[in-house]
């Protein structure tokens, strides 16, 4: 693992999402913000992880608000993660699992319940941790629950 890749993971923040999608119920989906870590600017990243760092954070501060852009960042993100943290490796899936997990959760916002549940099944795949098993769970039960799930 390098250690960008392992600067990004120490430094994802994990931030509540609050959305109201289902049955008027509001419910917490979790989403992973990059911040920037001033101690490890000696480890210039590469352009291919500036241009995820950027992709991520716009996800999710978009989410809330603008709705095409929002999905276009949330896209790009899963798309730059193939490349910036290399192709193998925990760091390496855990950085695209969180990628799919906040493009979940932007579909979501976007009433794609089919389409977050493909992105957070991925991201559990990809890496089964705390955040993208307790997204895909809810999302789950919430499905399960929904009068049109009978």
């Amino acid at each position: 693992m390098n250690t960008k890749t392992a600067t990004l993971i120490r430094s994802a923040l994990v931030l509540g999402f609050l959305t109201a999608a289902f049955a008027g119920q509001a419910s917490s989906y979790k989403m992973v913000q990059l911040k920037d870590d001033a101690q490890h600017q000696a480890d210039l990243p590469t352009p291919q992880e500036m241009k995820f760092d950027d992709a991520m954070n716009r996800c999710v501060q978009l989410t809330t608000t603008a709705t095409l852009q929002a999905q276009a960042a949330c896209h790009q993100a899963v798309m730059h993660s193939r490349y910036a943290a290399g192709t193998h490796g925990k760091a390496s899936r855990t950085l695209k699992a969180y990628a799919y997990n906040n493009r979940g959760v932007q579909k979501l916002k976007q009433q794609d319940k089919v389409g977050a549940l493909a992105d957070f099944q991925m991201a559990v795949e990809l890496n089964a941790d705390e955040i993208t098993k307790h997204n895909l769970s809810l999302l789950v039960k919430q499905l399960n629950s929904s009068p049109s799930a009978e």
